[in-house]
């Protein structure tokens, strides 16, 4: 009898409480059903703002580091330099690549269009120049060469800790993804919608239709209680969505309010037609409820009491259970083990013994493996970090964020946290694992290349709840990778590029060159053949690393470059400007430094001659296999007229085919 107490006193608990408030339920459901639409309507609305003004608050940052990425390229500066069309392909792909941006300009530091995406405005004034005041985002403005309203994002192009010049993303509000951002309704019924106001009051979509209107077109009411909101003592450069919000009723409107992150004049308002809130018959509904529950309970208190106090200590012994002292430190004092509540208390204590070992046997592989494990609970937003992993690297499970990407971010390169952000917000945003290498610094500063692989955790239902991942020191298996990769790319014997190696960066110069010229020089050692039968091998390769040596000294720091083409062949790039404008002399100086000689390991004093064939970017041609072909073809010429000299490349050289290698080999 005793084991099904417990059910009899639930069963008859169960009538008293299910009876009476289903009658009352029954009178008053209506008027309480207006109250929890009103709450319901009312949440929905907030977290509907929030969301969206999240959304906004991401495309402002990510306008704002697209202009910063595109100021940084050298395409750009470059553009900038020299006031020509080298960025212009940069600038269009840039615009295309996302249909909210209508134009994108690069202006000179005094405000002078360099380059544009579409509009004719190259070589005029930038209508909403401010000098030494360009704002990283403007207010909305009408752009008379677009015909449009618009607002335009600006970063500052630097070179050499000078602003040369801007970059302008000229956005419109109406399309792209700021309108799909704000786009559509989001309570029951459709009568909310996300509003943008910049600082002079200009809104967008505040008729919830996507169009663009002055503060004329706000409630009076609605129009004060944001001013004064607004010129508070707000923090605008909050990087918290929510952290400086306001809510309230004003004129026909409730609205929520608050900043766009990090962008100071701009902020957004969520409206809904309408006011949210509790009726007075729902107030007077849920008070009798309540007085008629107290009655209720007061009647059903005797006879639950011996069950109350039972639960009311499986409760406390719960609460007293803490993860960090160890689940074995507490355990229900099981007194009837034959009765339901009994039977509860031992299985729990089983499923905590359970627990326990295996949260031991987790700790213990973590110990002994030499993988550095971590994760993160999405429910109760922590982080746990492996023991080997804090004593390697400035680590702490505090404040690390992973939703976010805050972890292992702070021990990277700026560019490759970013790229680790992206890696994160990519495999949250699949549900998926990912793996990568990353390059981060550890205790003692030194930089460590560790593998990074993670994997998501979802329940039944596909909501995620934690990541799992590990972290592998793959230093030395990657610093070998790098040193043969490097060593793929260099001739052994002389220490230059390859001819592989040199074609390809080569041809990444020519991509990258703009309006700048690029010299090409082939340059081949005159009777090698007959310094290898009368000297040897040995000597021969003496020659070649004194032949390379001699090059070097013209490219190394200049940001030249040069490779061996096999046997006794060498080709030589020159970017320098400079350097370009006196490449013969440079040919000549060549030519008299290796005639000069050496004195061998055998103490024989070698002269060496050479014969060199120059050409030019773009005055020859702009593709890499001729560049080289015509350099050749001019060697040769020199080869055929007296060797030791140089000779530029002319279009007759290769016209008449008369010019063959007179050595024969």
């Amino acid at each position: 009898m005793k084991k099904n107490t417990m059910k009899y006193s639930l069963i008859v608990v169960l009538i008293i409480f299910a009876i009476i408030p289903a009658v009352i339920i029954g009178a008053v459901g209506a008027v309480s059903a207006i109250g929890f639409n009103n709450s319901v309507r009312e949440s929905e609305f907030q977290n509907g703002s929030y969301a969206k003004a999240s959304s906004l608050g991401t495309l402002f940052s990510k306008y704002s580091s697209d202009a910063a990425s595109l100021a940084k390229l050298n395409v750009v500066v470059d553009a900038v330099k020299s006031g020509g069309t080298g960025a212009d392909n940069t600038v269009k792909n840039f615009a295309e690549a996302d249909p909210g941006i209508i134009d994108v300009l690069l202006l000179d530091k005094d405000g002078t269009v360099i380059s544009s995406a579409v509009s004719d405005a190259v070589g005029s004034p930038f209508e909403q120049f401010k000098a030494n005041n360009m704002p990283a985002v403007s207010n909305l403005l009408h752009f008379e060469k677009l015909d449009a309203d618009a607002f335009f994002v600006s970063h500052s192009i630097v070179s050499d800790e000078q602003t040369i010049g801007y970059v302008c993303v000229v956005v419109s509000p109406s399309s792209g993804l700021i309108a799909t951002a704000l786009a559509g309704n989001y309570t029951d019924g459709g009568s909310a919608h996300l509003v943008l106001i910049d600082s002079e009051g200009n809104t967008v979509n505040y008729n919830g239709n996507g169009a663009t209107m002055g503060s004329a077109q706000l409630d009076k009411a609605l129009s004060n209680e944001l001013s004064t909101f607004f010129n508070s003592n707000v923090n605008l450069t909050s990087s918290d969505i929510t952290a400086d919000t306001h809510s309230g009723t004003a004129g026909r409107y409730t609205y929520i309010c608050g900043i766009i992150p990090n962008v100071t004049n701009w902020r957004w308002i969520g409206l809904m037609e309408g006011s949210v809130g509790m009726s007075m018959s729902s107030i007077i509904s849920i008070v009798v409820l309540v007085v008629l529950a107290v009655v209720l309970c007061l009647l059903g208190v005797f006879l639950i009491e011996k069950v109350v106090n039972s639960m009311n200590e499986m409760i406390k012994t719960m609460n007293s259970i803490d993860p960090e002292d160890g689940l074995t430190a507490m355990r229900f004092d099981v007194k009837n083990s034959k009765s339901e509540l009994g039977n509860i208390q031992a299985s729990f204590n089983e499923f905590l013994d359970e627990v326990e070992i295996n949260s031991d046997r987790y700790k213990t592989i973590s110990k002994l493996s030499d993988n550095m494990l971590f994760e993160w609970d999405f429910r109760k937003e922590r982080m746990y970090i492996s023991d080997n992993a804090l004593a390697k690297f400035d680590l702490k499970a505090e404040g690390a964020t992973l939703s976010n990407g805050r972890f292992i971010d702070g021990l990277m390169a700026p560019e490759d946290a970013d790229k680790y952000k992206r890696d994160i917000s990519a495999m949250l945003k699949g549900q998926k694992g990912y793996s990568a290498q990353y390059l981060i610094k550890s205790k003692s500063g030194d930089k460590v290349w560790i593998s990074f692989r993670a994997n998501c955790v979802t329940d039944r239902t596909g909501e995620l709840l934690r990541v799992i991942g590990v972290m592998t020191d793959i230093n030395n298996e990657k610093k070998l990778e790098l040193q043969l990769s490097e060593r793929a790319s260099f001739d052994f014997l002389s220490q230059l590029y390859n001819r592989s190696t040199f074609t390809t960066m080569l041809n990444t110069e020519l991509d990258r060159r703009g309006p700048k010229k690029i010299a090409v020089l082939f340059l081949d050692v005159d009777d090698f053949k007959f310094i290898n039968d009368r000297y040897g091998h040995s000597i021969g390769d003496e020659v070649i690393k004194f032949v390379a040596d001699t090059i070097k000294k013209r490219v190394d720091g200049r940001g030249g470059f040069a490779g061996r083409f096999g046997g006794d062949e060498f080709v030589i790039c020159m970017t320098n400007q400079d350097d370009i404008a006196n490449v013969e002399q440079i040919a000549m100086d060549i030519i008299d430094e290796l005639y000069m000689g050496y004195t061998s390991t055998s103490d024989v004093l070698i002269n060496i001659k050479v014969s060199i064939g120059i050409t030019y970017c773009p005055d020859h041609s702009t593709d890499v296999n001729e560049l080289i072909s015509f350099s050749d073809t001019a060697m040769y010429f020199v080869k055929k007229n007296g060797k030791n000299n140089y000779h530029v490349y002319v279009p007759e050289d290769s016209e008449n085919d008369e010019y063959k290698d007179p050595e024969g080999f």
